[in-house]
C-alpha cells in the first residue's frame, strides 16, 4: 500500500513536471507580439499536449478518459456555454460590490471593435482554462484522490494551483482559493467542461477591464473618483477574499457530506 502511493505520488509530481516543461517550452516557441493569439496558441497547444500525456498516464494505470471524467458528449458543450455565463456573472458581482462600496469607477477605453475583442479574448481564454484544468483537475486531482481521499487532493490540488501562479501570498488568497470552487465543479459535474466555463467565464471579465493584458485585450478600465464611499478599494479587498475562501471551503464540505451520505 506505501508502496503503491508512493508511485502514485510521483506520477502526479511527473505529471506536473511535464506540465511545466510543456508550458515553458511551447511559451519560447511562440511569438507574443499579439496578446490574444500568444493565449491561444499557448493554451490549446499545451491542452493537446497534456491530453497525450494524460492518456499515456492512463494507459499505464489501466484507465481511460472517462475513469477521468475527460470524455466530451452532447451535452458538455451545454454545461460549458452556461457555466461561462455562470463563471461571468459571479465575477461581475465583485467588481459591482467595488462600484458600489468604493470610489472606483469605470472608464471606456473607446476600442475600435470590442465584439472582436471580446470574441478574441474568450477564445484566448478557454484555451487556458482548459489547459489548467485539465492540468489540476484532471488526472492529478484524481490520482490524489485514491492517496489522500477527495477531501485532501482537493485542497492540495488548489494550493498547486495558486503556487503554479508565483511563490506568493497573494497566490494563496486568491489562485488557490478559486481552486477550490474548480475543484468543487469538476467533481460535482463529474467533468471538466463546467469549471472550464466557470474559470474562463471569471477570467474574461478581469480581460474586460484589462487585467488579463498578457492573453486579452480591455474594453475598459477601472479609476478612483473623488467621492466619499463608505469604504477603500484597499479596505474591501480582504472581506471579499474572506468571503470567497468562506465559500469555497463551505462548498467542498457540502459536497464532500453529500457525497459521504450517498453512498451511505
Amino acid at each position: 500500500m506505501i508502496k503503491a502511493n508512493i508511485l502514485n505520488i510521483a506520477k502526479v509530481l511527473l505529471f506536473w513536471i511535464l506540465f511545466e516543461i510543456l508550458m515553458n517550452g511551447i511559451g519560447t516557441l511562440i511569438p507574443n507580439s499579439v496578446n490574444w493569439l500568444y493565449g491561444a496558441s499557448i493554451g490549446g497547444s499545451v491542452s493537446i499536449g497534456l491530453l497525450g500525456v494524460t492518456f499515456l498516464f492512463l494507459k499505464y494505470d489501466k484507465l481511460n478518459f472517462v475513469d477521468m471524467g475527460l470524455n466530451f458528449n452532447a451535452g458538455s458543450l451545454i454545461r460549458l456555454i452556461l457555466s461561462l455565463v455562470t463563471g461571468m456573472t459571479f465575477f461581475g458581482c465583485f467588481y459591482l460590490v467595488y462600484l458600489w462600496l468604493t470610489p472606483v469607477i469605470i472608464v471606456d477605453i473607446h476600442v475600435k471593435s470590442v465584439i472582436n475583442i471580446i470574441l478574441l479574448s474568450l477564445l484566448s481564454l478557454l484555451m487556458l482554462a482548459a489547459m489548467e484544468e485539465i492540468a489540476f483537475r484532471g488526472y492529478a486531482l484524481k490520482k490524489l484522490e485514491t492517496i489522500i481521499g477527495p477531501r485532501g487532493a482537493i485542497y492540495l490540488t488548489s494550493l498547486a494551483f495558486g503556487l503554479y501562479h508565483g511563490f506568493a501570498f497573494d497566490s494563496i488568497t486568491g489562485p488557490a482559493v478559486w481552486g477550490l470552487l474548480y475543484a468543487v465543479l469538476a467533481y460535482w459535474s463529474k467533468g471538466l467542461a463546467v469549471p472550464i466555463g466557470f474559470h474562463a467565464g471569471a477570467n474574461l471579465i478581469q480581460a474586460l477591464f484589462g487585467e488579463k493584458s498578457r492573453y486579452a485585450d480591455g474594453i475598459w478600465a477601472f479609476d478612483l473618483a473623488d467621492k466619499i464611499t463608505p469604504f477603500t478599494v484597499d479596505q474591501i479587498t480582504p472581506f471579499l477574499k474572506i468571503f470567497l475562501f468562506v465559500l469555497g471551503v463551505l462548498l467542498v464540505e457540502i459536497y464532500l457530506y453529500q457525497r459521504k451520505k450517498s453512498a451511505s
